[in-house]
């Protein structure tokens, strides 16, 4: 079985290289973070599935690129809150 919490969290760091300390700070003890990093993995492997699949995958690329996109945003806007948070109690 895939691990899609993994697959999400590389995926968002390779997206957000600069994040990446808060990013696995939360992977690692985040449940929430953890379960939406978990979704984001998810729908990039359906995703790529769908894309993999050609013409016949179509109509499935626009509707996980969607649900990736909404997903990404809804993270880093996790991991912004979160490095506000961690700068105004003096952290990194």
């Amino acid at each position: 079985m895939k691990n899609h919490l993994a697959a999400g969290c590389f995926e968002l760091v390779r997206q957000s290289p600069g994040d990446e300390f808060t990013i696995v700070s939360l992977s690692r003890s985040d449940p929430k973070f953890q379960a939406i990093c978990r979704d984001f993995g998810e729908a990039l492997a359906a995703l790529r599935s769908f894309q993999e699949q050609g013409e016949r995958g179509r109509a499935r690329v626009s509707e996980f690129q969607r649900i990736y996109e909404d997903l990404q945003l809804e993270l880093m806007e996790y991991v912004n809150h979160a490095k506000a948070r961690a700068k105004a109690q003096g952290g990194q």
